[in-house]
């Protein structure tokens, strides 16, 4: 028999070489995803941590999600942000990768920042 949908979706949002895991329902939007991850990003861990920006309202950022590139000659990743009024449902997918976009002062988004880990072993890694 087929699976049914799940209730709630998982979602991983990325910045730098941190992963939020977010758990809402499908019926959730994107702006209630965003105020999921402003609480992690506002939490206390993450405040001591410096390596990223501090954001002080989910309008100092946007979850995007990788759009892989298909023009002939270019590879390569780009991001496009999600409307904050969409449903997930029919938009995101369960386990989903977002990834933060931060504003700058001025309210300009700034580029993805994240770093994905090595999949081999330190000592398997050439010079």
């Amino acid at each position: 028999p087929p699976r049914a949908a799940p209730k709630a979706y998982q979602i991983l949002a990325k910045t730098h070489q941190v992963t939020i895991f977010l758990i809402v329902p499908q019926s959730a939007t994107i702006a209630l995803l965003k105020d999921e991850a402003l609480s992690a990003l506002t939490s206390r861990v993450a405040a001591e941590d410096d390596s990223f920006p501090h954001v002080q309202s989910a309008s100092d950022f946007e979850l995007a999600r990788a759009v892989k590139g298909k023009e002939k000659g270019k590879s390569g990743v780009t991001y496009e942000a999600l409307e904050a009024d969409k449903t997930i449902r029919g938009l995101l997918s369960n386990w989903e990768v977002l990834y933060f976009q931060f504003r700058d002062e001025d309210g300009n988004l700034m580029p993805v920042e994240v770093s994905q880990p090595s999949l081999l072993d330190d000592e398997e890694e050439e010079p």
